[in-house]
């Protein structure tokens, strides 16, 4: 996985901020391998303490937890979500159905993009990685193809045209069609810990997160209760919890060992690696294998407290940066960005004359797909989702005749 151009490309797409933004914040890569550290010692950890869950459930590998982590962001296109939906809308829009998703993207790419080592018996190269079936497996955090589970009609694992590999993966399910695999799960929880405890380092060292204004032994009353306002009023699903919510958030900041911003001393960045610590730690005792799964159901149980207490840490990075409007200004540029490029490529796949504003891999398969103009969308939003955000800003001032 590791040796994927697109893994590589990882280090130049942004988590939630870029870094040429006067910190250096996670990016898609160091988030990625971070994720899959932690989803082999869940895994290990399951393995360790409930030998006998792991044999019913007919085993649990490290290897495939890792790799399935690996893989997880590499369809998320450069400038993250907001691109991605501004590439789910223009894919629509040019008749592709089923539109544009990360996760998606990243079992496409997996499975026919990426270029590997693997042959067919003539010794033509095949499209993916030749990954085992369990590893895809694994990679499938929607395990669901476009408006297939009612439930998670914003979510979706697979395109149509990667349906057969996508059956084939998901043959003979034990526990019903939209359930995740053991590996999935814990890849899925490995992610959102990380998410939810580095992002927030990152935003407090950074200044935009106001955790020594929020804790419990500080004056920051009124911080925390704005808090808690947007969130809620922001989150209509939330309000009926608030109590048990508010509760949780009280838990966690009872442990921030700061009560005064970063300036980034030794004992300050000791004390936030033991902070980190204790969360990363206190995620991963939460976890367990059901002693009798049943259909439907997960097999990857979580401690009810420790997915509350997970949420309202991700709502911090909600409230303090996704929301903020100096992010909401660049997105609206980056949005531009996407569009104007998608544009120019959709016109230019149409006419052969221009088809050399692709590079040859691509040019390929725009040439494979004349005269079907979906399959030649497809190729655009291939090629846009696999640049750096460097890649795409040098490309949109060049189409757009910016020096």
């Amino acid at each position: 996985m590791q040796y994927a151009s697109a893994f590589a490309r990882l280090a130049e797409v942004t988590q939630v901020v870029s870094a040429d933004k006067g910190y250096v914040f996670h990016n898609r890569l160091t988030h990625s391998l971070k994720v899959a550290q932690l989803a082999r010692r869940l895994a290990e950890k399951l393995k360790a303490e409930q030998p006998n869950a792991v044999r019913k459930l007919g085993g649990l590998d490290p290897d495939v937890a890792e790799a399935a982590a690996l893989a997880h962001d590499l369809g998320h296109p450069p400038f993250g979500h907001l691109a991605e939906e501004a590439l789910d809308e223009l894919c629509r829009e040019h008749g592709l159905t089923d539109g544009f998703e990360g996760n998606a993207q990243s079992f496409r790419i997996v499975t026919k993009i990426a270029v590997g080592d693997a042959v067919d018996p003539k010794g033509v190269g095949l499209g993916g990685l030749n990954l085992t079936r369990a590893t895809l497996n694994g990679i499938l955090k929607y395990p669901w193809c476009r408006g297939e589970n009612p439930a998670k009609l914003k979510k979706w694992g697979a395109y149509e045209s990667e349906r057969s590999i996508f059956e084939w993966v998901r043959a003979k399910q034990p526990f019903g069609a939209n359930v995740k695999s053991r590996e999935a799960e814990l890849m899925d929880w490995a992610d959102d810990i990380t998410f939810s405890v580095h992002d927030l380092i990152d935003f407090f060292c950074a200044g935009q997160i106001p955790l020594d204004q929020l804790a419990l032994d500080s004056d920051g009353l009124d911080e925390r209760a704005a808090f808690f306002e947007e969130v809620f009023d922001r989150n209509e699903d939330l309000k009926d919890r608030r109590d048990d919510l508010e509760g949780a958030f009280n838990e966690i900041v009872a442990f921030f060992p700061l009560n005064r911003r970063y300036v980034g001393s030794r004992d300050q960045r000791c004390s936030l690696w033991q902070f980190t610590t204790i969360l990363i730690s206190r995620y991963v005792d939460a976890i367990s294998l059901a002693d009798s799964p049943t259909v439907g159901q997960s097999v990857v149980l979580i401690r009810p407290s420790a997915l509350d207490e997970v949420r309202m840490l991700k709502e911090l990075t909600w409230h303090y940066v996704i929301l903020h409007n100096h992010l909401a200004t660049d997105q609206r540029g980056h949005r531009r960005m996407v569009k104007t490029v998608f544009d120019e490529l959709q016109s230019a796949a149409a006419d052969r004359k221009h088809w050399k504003l692709f590079p040859p891999f691509f040019k390929d398969q725009i040439r494979e797909a004349e005269g079907d103009a979906r399959t030649a969308t497809r190729v655009v939003s291939d090629y846009i989702s696999s640049m750096t955000e460097r890649e795409l800003a040098r490309l949109y001032h060049a189409l757009s005749g910016h020096s």
